[in-house]
């Protein structure tokens, strides 16, 4: 099992991991209260949601930003942003998409496997012995 050179990788990892989960429960709930302040006619609801879709807009640019230097430790593919590399074939995704299952793997268990190399690799520091 692979591991990294820094904790800063680590905590990178976990962030990006963190912004793509509450990115994907943003998104469904700034556009829910949206449609319900437009169904009950209510001006500080709808401003609530468009606020709520900026903060999901920011979000979605920090975790674009951030994604980009979440590197596979063997391969060097950015793991946690959108790459229009081939996959390997024994790749599995989660709900359609390899970058939750790898921010999945990240936070929940600490550890994923590349969707590019398919190697497993480990959240933790390696020795420098």
């Amino acid at each position: 099992m692979h591991r990294f050179r820094s904790h800063s990788i680590i905590i990178r990892f976990r962030i990006v991991s963190l912004l793509i989960f509450i990115k994907l429960l943003m998104i469904p709930t700034s556009f829910g209260i949206i449609f319900y302040a437009l169904y009950e006619n209510n001006k500080e609801l709808l401003l609530q949601g468009v606020a709520a879709v900026g903060l999901t807009v920011t979000i979605a640019v920090t975790q674009w930003v951030l994604a980009a230097r979440t590197r596979c430790p063997l391969c060097l593919t950015p793991v946690l942003a959108r790459k229009a590399c081939s996959k390997n074939r024994n790749a599995r995704t989660l709900f359609g998409s390899y970058r939750i299952r790898v921010a999945a793997g990240v936070l929940f268990k600490g550890s994923f496997r590349c969707p590019y190399c398919n190697e497993p690799t480990a959240m933790q520091v390696r020795d420098r012995r």
